[in-house]
């Protein structure tokens, strides 16, 4: 996957997400961090996100999310469901795969546990 070009007019957000706090930055390739906010992860996760990623857009002058040219998330969500066994949901597993893979099925090399918490009909 390539990363788009940013102009000087666009910009890239990132985001991480924690146990404790969502952090959203906005970035431009010319002129490096335009702005920052923090704030304490919610309970619902996409609420916090989305209010992170808009309180730091609406922090730059002059921008507005249609100059956002992507958007980059990262969040220990995913790695603590999986060390806790908690908060896990099933899953669909789609693979579009020639005759070489067939032989693999979804998940053959999770941990037998885990697999069993996560794994939906088939």
């Amino acid at each position: 996957m390539s990363v788009p070009k940013v102009s000087a007019s666009r910009f890239v957000v990132g985001v991480d997400v924690g146990g404790t706090n969502t952090d959203a930055v906005v970035m431009s390739g010319s002129a490096g961090v335009l702005s920052k906010f923090k704030a304490a992860t919610s309970k619902d996760v996409t609420t916090g996100v989305i209010s992170a990623v808009e309180r730091a857009i609406k922090a730059v002058d002059g921008m507005n999310a249609d100059h956002c040219a992507y958007v980059a998330i990262g969040t220990t969500h995913f790695v603590n469901a999986l060390i806790t066994r908690q908060h896990l949901e099933r899953v669909a597993v789609v693979r579009l795969c020639g005759p070489a893979t067939r032989a693999t099925p979804p998940l053959a090399d999770w941990d037998a546990a885990l697999a069993q918490l996560v794994r939906g009909p088939v």
